[in-house]
């Protein structure tokens, strides 16, 4: 591994923003293009660290060091300002996606300069490997994002196929950047799993109002959703009882009427 100067180098802390997770950017492949959009030009010094929040902690994964830091300016009605052009700094590959860092950061600072917070960081661990997506963690643990199911069935992760694909089940589609809820249910042979590789591939899943609001915003439409289960059930439950309890979910959560079901 090859020395840095901190001196001249910047962190990015990035964390939840009301939207996304960095975390899943990660796993997902995703996180350098997500970091490279910025609404100002906090890149400002000749490297950067990048450190990614574990959600609902004070531990941070090293993503990497990047230089050859270029902000260009985006067009006025983007929602972002400006879009960094970069590359990974050779020499830190070893520890991207596995090093884990404790710090307690000062509210919501999103950047820091490194020669300033260094001394109050410490290592937390090393992963044996890099950050992806876990085992199945159990039916009421399940909470990820739309790019981690993508990641799943793209890789067929055993465990968490084995699991989904066993039980029938109610599931709730969380719209965060909308703030919006969708409870749908699965049943048949393939279960739960079947019912979401639907939306891994396409997105909606051929729901009313998520095709509308797929027509509205485009392909990103999907951004904000979050996958969880309700409630699980026998495979040979029949069709008309798992609409009963869908339906019975709807009522309590207002997907009807203040939320994304149509039915």
């Amino acid at each position: 591994m090859r020395d840095l100067d901190l001196r001249k180098a910047k962190i990015h802390l990035a964390g939840f923003n009301q939207v996304e997770e960095p975390i899943d950017e990660f796993i997902a492949g995703t996180f350098d293009e997500w970091q490279s959009y910025q609404n100002a030009k906090n890149f400002s010094r000749e490297y950067l660290i990048s450190l990614i929040q574990m959600p609902g902690t004070k531990r941070w994964l090293f993503a990497g060091v990047y230089d050859q830091l270029a902000p260009t300016k985006r067009p006025a009605d983007t929602k972002t300002k400006w879009k960094y052009t970069y590359r990974h700094l050779a020499g830190f590959e070893e520890l991207e996606g596995r090093l884990i860092l404790e710090y307690a950061r000062s509210g919501r600072q999103a950047y820091v300069y490194a020669d300033k917070v260094v001394h109050d960081m410490r290592v937390h661990s090393l992963r044996a490997k890099r950050m992806t997506v876990g085992d199945f963690p159990g039916f009421k643990a399940v909470d990820i994002s739309h790019r981690t199911l993508k990641v799943i069935v793209k890789e067929q992760i055993d465990s968490w196929r084995s699991a989904l694909s066993s039980v029938a089940g109610v599931y709730l589609i969380s719209d965060r950047e909308h703030h919006m809820l969708y409870v749908g249910s699965a049943t048949g042979e393939g279960g739960i799993w079947a019912r979401w590789e639907t939306y891994a591939h396409g997105g909606h899943g051929g729901n009313v109002r998520l095709k509308a609001l797929e027509a509205e915003k485009g392909s990103v439409f999907t951004n904000g959703f979050y996958f969880s289960i309700l409630e699980i059930a026998d495979k040979n439950t029949g069709e008309k009882q798992m609409m009963q309890l869908e339906s019975e979910w709807k009522r309590r959560l207002l997907t009807r009427d203040a939320g994304l079901n149509g039915n």
